[in-house]
């Protein structure tokens, strides 16, 4: 079946879309009208999605080790990466994240660091110390968060370890594995367990705000989380293997 691998979301009002990225395509739709707006095909397992701030849509091919970028219509317009382990190589690759300077960041999984790549795709810098990270997203303040398996890190923008953000466990706060992240527009942290089927939502400073999910604070039954994002109003969508549920 066409399984939903990921989810990003991009503009406001009228003009927000979302895109869901399965195995064989790429939907986009509206989020005010919950239309349609565009379909096209991919062929590779994804690792991550993310729309830069011009409306693209960045997605990493897991098993080929590149980044496929697509226009507002669904054009292939290029690619960049290639598999290997040098600088601006890949394997592997999962999340990705864009920047306020509209750098963007790969969680490069199976060379356990994440890379920074400019607008062109040209390679900036790496950030190592992880263990096969899955998930990295960019606070409002420049903070980078990376998910790893049973762990999330917090760092600075320069990419400076700052805190790890729960640990390990079965309990509120703690992670089995910690899929994805994002942050919301005032700086909270959201972790995506797919294996706790849960999304939680910390502070800044790593305070649990709130669990969401069918034994969490909100009673959301989430299915078999895969992905999610979060908009400019901090609304969540939260992307199972066969449904995206907003979340307020």
């Amino acid at each position: 079946s066409d399984s939903a691998m990921t989810a990003a979301v991009h503009g406001e009002g009228a003009e927000e879309r979302v895109a869901v990225v399965c195995r064989s395509k790429i939907n986009i739709f509206n989020v005010e009208s919950g239309e349609r707006v565009a379909q096209f095909d991919q062929d590779d397992s994804i690792g991550g999605a993310a729309f830069n701030a011009e409306g693209e849509l960045y997605v990493s091919n897991y098993f080929q080790g590149n980044v496929s970028v697509y226009d507002r219509a669904g054009v292939l317009v290029r690619k960049f990466g290639s598999e290997g382990s040098e600088d601006g190589q890949l394997c592997l690759p999962q999340g990705i994240s864009f920047t306020g300077e509209g750098e963007l960041l790969v969680a490069d999984s199976g060379n356990d660091r994440v890379q920074v790549f400019g607008k062109d795709g040209a390679y900036l810098r790496k950030i190592g110390g992880f263990l096969e990270p899955l998930g990295v997203c960019v606070a409002p303040d420049g903070s980078i968060v990376v998910a790893c398996w049973e762990e999330v890190h917090v760092l600075d923008n320069e990419g400076a370890f700052v805190r790890y953000l729960g640990s390990e466990g079965t309990g509120d706060g703690h992670f089995h594995f910690p899929q994805g992240v994002a942050a919301g527009p005032r700086g909270e942290i959201l972790v995506a367990d797919s294996e706790r089927k849960d999304i939680q939502v910390f502070r800044r400073d790593g305070v649990l705000l709130q669990r969401i999910g069918a034994d969490g604070d909100s009673r959301v039954d989430l299915g078999d989380l895969s992905s999610m994002c979060v908009d400019g109003e901090g609304r969540v969508f939260a992307l199972n293997r066969d449904s995206l549920l907003m979340l307020s």
